[in-house]
């Protein structure tokens, strides 16, 4: 009787520590989408001496970026960083002179870590932010900048 009771506790244990393993976040931006001026995206791998930007202002795209974002599914866990790393960067320039900072960190094949000194925040997600450098408006030019300009 004892072990029966045992396994039932367990059975009805086991479900909510796996619930809480999985939990996900989404990204709630303090500002609307037409609140945003343009977005800057910059992009380096291995060392940001080599860092790229890329100034995104039409409507359409900054929507995308927008849009994207939000609906990100993330979770709350930690993947070590590696040298050489893959790193995407956004900072989205808003109309009343703020900014807010996104910096998506690729160790993997669609692996990383998503992080916000602005938003407070560092997650793990799957999606492949770091292909939006090459997709969106692929007629946007890349011009080189200094390390000092890159999202923090």
């Amino acid at each position: 009787m004892k072990k029966a009771i045992a396994m039932i506790s367990l059975m009805v244990l086991f479900p909510g520590l796996v619930g809480c393993s999985g939990r996900t976040f989404n990204i709630d931006f303090p500002f609307e989408v037409g609140d945003v001026e343009n977005i800057e995206m910059y992009h380096y791998v291995g060392a940001p001496v080599s860092a790229e930007k890329k100034a995104v202002t039409a409507e359409s795209d900054i929507n995308a970026l927008y849009e994207m974002f939000e609906g990100l599914s993330l979770k709350d866990k930690k993947v070590e960083e590696t040298a050489g790393a893959d790193v995407t960067s956004f900072r989205f320039n808003l109309l009343d002179g703020t900014n807010y900072e996104l910096i998506y960190v690729c160790d993997g094949v669609k692996s990383g870590n998503l992080k916000s000194e602005t938003g407070n925040f560092e997650y793990f997600t799957s999606a492949d932010i770091g292909a939006y450098w090459e997709n969106l408006n692929t007629e946007l030019e890349a011009t080189s900048v200094n390390e000092n300009e890159l999202p923090r």
